[in-house]
């Protein structure tokens, strides 16, 4: 457990419970990340914009992306 507690999708409100339906839809889960930074809502929402731009833009593909965070935090020892 982290020092700063997350936002789980039940518990969200507001613009905060927006997004996580749209990721809910969309990933069929929310990203630990994202609900440590729902504490704050803009901060969430400038993630989300700098996330998709970086997972959606560029010549390299999404799925290895996606691979790419995963193996650095695995090398981390982080919970992804």
């Amino acid at each position: 457990m982290g020092r700063l507690k997350r936002i789980e999708p039940e518990e969200a409100t507001g613009r905060v419970k927006e997004i996580f339906d749209k990721y809910l839809r969309e990933r069929g889960n929310v990203p630990n990340a994202f609900k440590t930074i729902a504490q704050v809502p803009d901060y969430l929402t400038t993630l989300i914009d700098h996330y998709r731009t970086v997972m959606f833009s560029g010549q390299v593909p999404f799925k290895l992306k996606e691979l790419l965070f995963v193996k650095v935090s695995q090398v981390n020892a982080c919970r992804y």
